[in-house]
């Protein structure tokens, strides 16, 4: 819905949309429903005013400041942030704080994942550093799996249907 008055806007005005107006809506969205929409978002982006990060919460108030957190882990790595952060950082400096930050959210809260995923946003490309770093992984595993015997496994119900397939139609691209 937002992502579609984002394009009608673009192309109505025949210039690109600002980072602000993508999170005005979308708080505009979230106020609309009394806060039961569950959106704790950042929203981050580069438009005329520069590279942004705006989050948005589920009441409807967006916040923009130079760094954000968010999440079960958020005010670990917000201590990492606010220690480390500085105007004139370099992009390598910049990802060292970010994964220092998630992993401090990852060990200080039993409810954080595992994995170190980073996104750099810059003008006219985005770049997914996905895995970057993980430490929560399996150090002790059986070679050969887990074979349990069939008797000590109980089988509360069993469901088998045919499965054909047929060649028809294809249905319409709606993305």
């Amino acid at each position: 819905m937002i992502k579609r008055e984002l394009e009608m806007h673009r192309l109505n005005t025949h210039s690109e949309n600002r980072v602000q107006m993508a999170a005005g809506r979308l708080t505009s969205h979230a106020f609309n429903y009394g806060g039961h929409i569950g959106t704790h978002l950042i929203v981050g982006g580069y438009d005329v005013k520069g590279p942004q990060l705006i989050e948005c919460s589920s009441d409807g108030n967006q916040y923009s400041l130079p760094f954000h957190t968010t999440g079960s882990g958020s005010l670990a790595a917000m201590a990492i942030l606010e220690n480390g952060y500085k105007d004139d950082l370099t992009q390598d400096e910049a990802v060292k704080l970010v994964v220092a930050a998630i992993e401090a959210g990852i060990y200080h809260d039993l409810g954080s994942g595992s994995n170190v995923d980073v996104c750099l946003i810059k003008k006219g490309k985005v770049e997914y550093l996905r895995n970057l770093k993980q430490d929560n992984f399996k150090k002790f595993s059986k070679p050969d799996g887990y074979k349990f015997r069939p008797e000590r496994v109980q089988v509360l119900e069993e469901y088998r249907h045919k499965i054909t397939e047929q060649n028809g139609a294809q249905p319409m691209d709606l993305s």
